[in-house]
């Protein structure tokens, strides 16, 4: 499957920043990208290099996400606060 979805350069430039792969998951105030092990890969997630870091997304949720932004960055730091 090609993802029919775009990736947000500043969210790009976080993941290459901070070293870790990351995967979308679902929370109650939308999609959030969490960092591997506060989220586990599924095998059937996709695999979208950055860098040399991995950022998974639930096949199912790429047929409905049409860009991966900020925002879904942010509830993880919030989350941490």
């Amino acid at each position: 499957m090609i993802p029919s979805f775009t990736i947000d350069e500043k969210v790009r430039a976080y993941i290459r920043k901070s070293g870790k792969d990351f995967r979308l998951c679902t929370s109650p105030e939308g999609p959030v990208l969490l960092p591997l092990g506060t989220a586990e890969p599924k095998p059937s997630d996709l695999k979208i290099l950055i860098g040399s870091n991995v950022l998974y997304v639930s096949k199912l949720q790429a047929k409905y996400i049409k860009k991966i932004e900020w925002p879904m960055i942010e509830r993880f730091l919030n989350q941490e606060s």
